[in-house]
Order: structure tokens, then C-alpha cells, then sequence
């Protein structure tokens, strides 16, 4: 195998393991929040601003109609405050109540963004823009293969339409 191969090998195996404990961290911080990590991964989301149900539902990867119950179960804890959209009233705009997450979702990512901001001091400026520039593409993929998994998700012999705990043959 090539050096080009191995190091390929190495990022995508480094890739699959970060991943796994990304899922792992959401649990765990889900928990202590109160809430579980479908809605903890939506208040992300709502960290960059006012989105529709809609929008918040395809950037999280899920069903409109599954959006509908997380805003219902956030905006019950008294995380976020709907409203209708004032352009097009059949639209529901989602807003983050800051205040509340600064008070019980930031300080169980506090620790988190600390060692992270302590693993990246040893990197120069030029290294960091470079692994910026990697993460933004992997979000990408990532945005990517969730649109092509939701529109494949119902084509015959998917994984999704199979028996439950049947593998595939």
C-alpha cells in the first residue's frame, strides 16, 4: 500500500472513531440536560440563529414531521419560542432563548470547548486554517450523504424496509 493509502486508511479509521464518541459526548450531555440528543443536536443547530421548522428539519437530517415534536418538547423545557413566520404565515420560525441555554446547556460544553481550545494550542495559524478547511469538507460529506440517505431511504431492498433484526443477504 501506498504512503498516500495508509495515511487515507488512517484518517477515515481516526474519522470513524471521532465520530463514535461525538455520538457518545451528545448522549452524555443530552442526559445532563434533560432532553434527548435529537433535540440537543436541534439547539445546536438553533446556535446559528432563527431557522424554520423546515430548515431546522433538513439540517438536522429529519422528518418534518418528527421536527414538530422536537420544538414541542424544546419549547415545553422552555429552550426555544416559536412564531410565525412574518413573510409567510404558514411558516413556523424557531428562536433559541439564549438565556436559558447559556444557563443549563453551556456549562456541560464549557469543560469541552476548553480541552479542545488546550489540544489546539501547539498548531500555527496555518495548520489550524488547514484543519479548519478539512472539517468544513467533512461537514460537507456529511451534509451530503444525509441528503442521499434520506432520498434513498425508501428504494426497495434497503436496509431501512427490512425486517427488524434481520441483516441484509
Amino acid at each position: 500500500m501506498s504512503r498516500r493509502g495508509e495515511l487515507m486508511g488512517q484518517l477515515l479509521e481516526a474519522l470513524r472513531r471521532t465520530s463514535g464518541w461525538s455520538v457518545a459526548m451528545s448522549q452524555v450531555a443530552a442526559e445532563r440536560i434533560g432532553v434527548n440528543t435529537t433535540d440537543l443536536h436541534c439547539l445546536n443547530l438553533l446556535s446559528d440563529g432563527p431557522m424554520t421548522a423546515s430548515e431546522m428539519a433538513r439540517r438536522a437530517g429529519i422528518t418534518t414531521a418528527s421536527v414538530t415534536g422536537v420544538i414541542d418538547r424544546l419549547e415545553g423545557v422552555g429552550y426555544v419560542r416559536r412564531e410565525r413566520d412574518s413573510a409567510d404565515r404558514r411558516k413556523v420560525v424557531v428562536t433559541l432563548l439564549t438565556e436559558r441555554a447559556a444557563a443549563d446547556v453551556a456549562p456541560v460544553f464549557q469543560p469541552f470547548v476548553r480541552a479542545w481550545r488546550g489540544a489546539m494550542d501547539g498548531y500555527t495559524d496555518e495548520q489550524l486554517e488547514l484543519i479548519a478547511g478539512f472539517l468544513g469538507r467533512t461537514e460537507e460529506v456529511f451534509q451530503s450523504e444525509v441528503g442521499r440517505m434520506r432520498a434513498t431511504e425508501r428504494e426497495p431492498g434497503r436496509a431501512a424496509e427490512r425486517e427488524p433484526g434481520r441483516a441484509a443477504e
